[in-house]
């Protein structure tokens, strides 16, 4: 059994705990309590997660948040998260975006190993934490538009708006982090809450894809890790879905088929990889190849030029964890990204975290992320 598993395993044994709070919430936010952990626990379960130097203080309570969002089309949905509360005073708020899954049910509101960690780590040392599980994933019905900066956004905006309306959560400025996935929607969120005239404490985005035309997809399709195959063709999927296009506008019909079988119906990432090519561009058309090796117009490159969430001159700090083994998502998108923000007069530092490749980068990268929020609010930044 490997350590994620020994973690979820023991994430879910009883809690002897007291009964947990019931804080009050709007009529249009649902919250269903799914357990707590006491300090003790959270600090052991971070020891086998292999997450060191962070030690909880507080039992975590944990929910399931339903709350109010709207699709790409402006149409109102319900969305799934979690929130993760202390049982003590808040003092500060943080939101939690995970990293890629292909099934529904590997999200923070189900518990996630990722999700379960950013709730101990945060809550546990006396922070609100939310964590969305984005459009079409855990409760949410729809197509997952996977890259998708806009939806990823309004997932993590609308979440936050909705928990800031639950006792006990504050109404401060976030504190944005996300891994792969995640650190592309974070840094989506974040701008998206400047252009409001929102404030952000500040961002941290692990392994994040920002570059989706100028680095991210051209990687991808040239094969550098057994992932890229599952992240194209979800991405494709999703945008297809997004802009209204059929699969086969990029796809080969023998591909459009296995993607329309693979995700249809929710598989695991290693079944999805299974049943895709290994070579990335067998799964492209002729003529979506020749657009990308010409950079001529085409609408999907347009539309992954348009959501790159690295040309925005942020006014809260960001730092972008990278490791230089990485191979699904390159040290490149990082040093690109702080490079271009310095360039627009922003606050934001490509930050080495190791030789690691992309599962440890978050791992490593996690005391790191923690001890700048702690500075943060030591400085008083908000």
């Amino acid at each position: 059994m490997d350590r994620r598993a020994i973690l979820a395993a023991v994430a879910a044994l009883p809690l002897g705990a007291c009964a947990p709070p019931r804080p009050a919430a709007p009529t249009d936010v649902r919250l269903d309590h799914l357990r707590a952990w006491t300090a003790l626990e959270a600090r052991t379960l971070l020891s086998l997660a292999g997450i060191e130097g962070i030690a909880p203080r507080h039992t975590v309570d944990a929910w399931r948040i339903l709350y109010p969002s709207t699709d790409s089309a402006g149409r109102p949905t319900q969305l799934s998260g979690l929130l993760a509360l202390p049982r003590a005073p808040a003092g500060g708020l943080v939101s939690w975006q995970h990293g890629t899954t292909t099934t529904r049910t590997a999200v923070p509101s189900r518990l996630s190993i990722d999700g379960l960690s950013a709730a101990l780590v945060f809550a546990g040392t006396g922070r609100a934490v939310v964590a969305p599980d984005y459009v079409g994933l855990g409760d949410s019905a729809l197509i997952h538009p996977y890259l998708v900066a806009d939806d990823a956004a309004r997932a993590v905006n609308d979440l936050l708006a909705a928990a800031r309306q639950v006792a006990g959560v504050p109404k401060t400025p976030p504190f944005l982090a996300g891994f792969s996935q995640g650190g592309t929607a974070s840094l989506a969120a974040h701008a998206a809450l400047e252009a409001k005239g929102e404030r952000v404490r500040a961002s941290a985005s692990v392994s994040g894809a920002q570059n989706l035309r100028t680095v991210s997809f051209p990687v991808a399709l040239a094969g550098g890790s057994p992932n890229h195959p599952v992240y194209l063709a979800y991405l494709v999927r999703g945008y297809c879905a997004c802009y209204g296009q059929p699969l086969e506008s990029v796809l080969t019909p023998t591909a459009a088929a296995q993607v329309r079988d693979l995700f249809d119906t929710p598989r695991k990432p290693e079944e999805v990889m299974a049943g895709l090519p290994r070579r990335p561009r067998q799964m492209f058309s002729p003529g979506f190849l020749a657009a990308f090796d010409n950079n001529t117009a085409n609408w999907l490159l347009d539309a992954l030029a348009a959501n790159e969430t690295s040309h925005f001159t942020p006014k809260a700090p960001i730092r972008l964890y990278y490791g230089t083994a990485d191979r699904d998502v390159v040290p490149a998108e990082a040093m690109q990204t702080a490079a271009e923000m310095q360039a627009r007069g922003g606050e934001a530092f490509a930050v080495k975290v190791g030789d690691y490749d992309h599962d440890n980068v978050m791992l490593h990268a996690a005391p790191l992320i923690f001890r700048w929020l702690a500075e943060l609010e030591g400085q008083g930044h908000a």
